[in-house]
């Protein structure tokens, strides 16, 4: 196929959507080609939100592809929204892909709307961080697909997960795309399966909107790595094991959610190809910098790492105690809040152990994307909570009739959460200027990763 045609297909992207523009596009889609494309009401958010279905297509291969499998991640929301609308205004390009598509643009659109107050811009670390909002691990679409495994179960999966469940056992597709993206470093990819032919083609995608790879440590110490950048999808599977191997006592304490997308459509469909493509909003080209340190050993930079990472979390605690007092329990912001304020002990001595047990992987010098991994973007990550601090303290202060001393408290405490994500990210800015990723270059990554899969795919159409 000619990716060049197909890719320069895309608009200039200013904005990420939101949840009812993508709506009334859907729609416009559906109206303007009612030979290609039906919706499907698949069923509703927690919040009461319809959740469309897009069909376009007749192909024998089977593609599921949903948007905001976590509701900070929308720029698969992005790469959908225009890929729907490549796929009919070039009829080409969906014939030869020989698919049926099925596509949400945004699974989470409740999480979505919560995050309204970045999309339109501007697109800086404070803007991003100051708005930020991730839900708890067992209320994420992507970790709540039921799992049996040893001695671990859940099976409380969320509307939004079932949703997901009843389409891919009736559609049992031959790939699914899971749009996540990051919002710091380089781009990645998981994969399901180590297909060589897919696997050297990826990072190409990368390569031609001129993008760095994510060369540092994985989000995962105990990742499979496929070849540089691209990881084995996570699954409940693997952390039950790698917490059985490196920690004391049951791994089931450990678990905190459910299966993923691979844990359940190993069940559906063992033979489908899934794809993660994990790309930043902002350029940091330290993540692919392969050089040494000279005076830091990866295992060094680790556990500095987990000091800075530390320091972060203390200061979220003294935050979240005040705002304990006045906030509802059953908040979504309060418990995003408490998973990010719990101790991150096990984490730490389960990878400590796995240093411990592989010494030779851990003592040789650090690369600098390492570095950069554990001294900058391990202290992002849980600053970006201090953001969800300032949402719950508006939600508190608009469900009561608070007196003033109580208004007070509740206003310096957004104040002091505003201050320390300023003074954080000023300090990140000053080891790696804030430098934002167009979006179309960000969807085109995503796009051109889809049609690699799809075009490098072998399914056995008889099934």
């Amino acid at each position: 196929m000619d990716i060049e045609k197909i890719l320069s297909y895309i608009p200039k992207i200013d904005v990420f959507m939101t949840v009812d523009e993508m709506d009334k596009s859907t729609f416009e889609l559906k109206e303007k080609y009612p030979d290609v494309v039906t919706i499907e009401k698949a069923g509703e958010s927690r919040q009461g939100h319809p959740l469309y279905c897009l069909k376009i297509g007749n192909g024998r291969k089977k593609a599921l592809m949903y948007g905001c499998p976590h509701p900070n991640e929308p720029i698969g929301c992005m790469m959908l929204e225009h890929f729907s609308w490549i796929l009919c205004e070039h009829k080409e390009v969906l014939e030869e892909l020989d698919t049926t598509f099925y596509m949400i643009k945004a699974i989470d659109p409740d999480g979505l709307n919560m995050n309204k107050g970045w999309l339109k811009g501007p697109f800086t670390y404070a803007s991003y961080a100051s708005n930020f909002y991730r839900p708890v691990s067992d209320a994420q679409v992507e970790w709540t697909f039921p799992i049996d495994y040893k001695n671990y179960s859940f099976h409380a999966p969320i509307n939004e997960t079932k949703v997901l469940m009843k389409l891919m056992d009736e559609i049992k597709p031959d790939f699914v795309y899971s749009l996540h993206n990051s919002s710091f470093g380089g781009v990645y990819f998981y994969v399901s399966k180590n297909d060589p032919m897919i696997l050297s083609k990826l990072p190409l995608a990368a390569k031609r909107a001129s993008l760095p790879l994510n060369l540092g440590e994985p989000e995962c110490a105990f990742s499979k790595i496929f070849a540089p950048a691209i990881y084995e999808i996570l699954s409940a599977v693997q952390y039950y094991d790698y917490y059985e191997k490196t920690l004391p006592g049951d791994p089931c304490e450990a678990m905190i959610c459910g299966g993923s997308s691979l844990d359940y459509m190993n069940k559906v469909n063992p033979n489908a190809f899934i794809l993660m493509c994990e790309e930043p909003y902002f350029y940091c080209p330290d993540s692919a910098d392969a050089s040494l340190c000279e005076n830091m050993t990866r295992k060094e930079a680790i556990l500095k790492g987990f000091e800075i990472q530390r320091e972060v979390t203390d200061k979220l605690c003294e935050l979240v105690s005040v705002l304990q007092k006045y906030a509802s329990s059953s908040s979504f912001y309060m418990r995003s809040l408490h998973m990010y304020t719990e101790s991150h002990e096990q984490e730490e001595n389960a990878q400590r152990s796995l240093m411990d047990q592989h010494p030779e992987a851990y003592e040789q010098l650090a690369t600098k994307a390492s570095r950069f991994d554990s001294l900058i973007a391990r202290g992002w990550y849980p600053l970006l909570a201090f953001g969800m601090v300032k949402g719950c303290v508006l939600e508190t202060m608009n469900e009561h009739d608070w007196n003033e001393e109580e208004k007070k408290e509740l206003q310096d405490l957004m104040t002091s959460a505003q201050s320390y994500i300023d003074e954080k990210c000023a300090r990140i800015e000053a080891q790696m200027p804030c430098q934002p990723i167009e979006i179309r270059k960000l969807v085109s990554v995503q796009m051109e990763s889809a049609i690699i899969v799809l075009e490098n795919l072998e399914v056995n159409y008889e099934n």
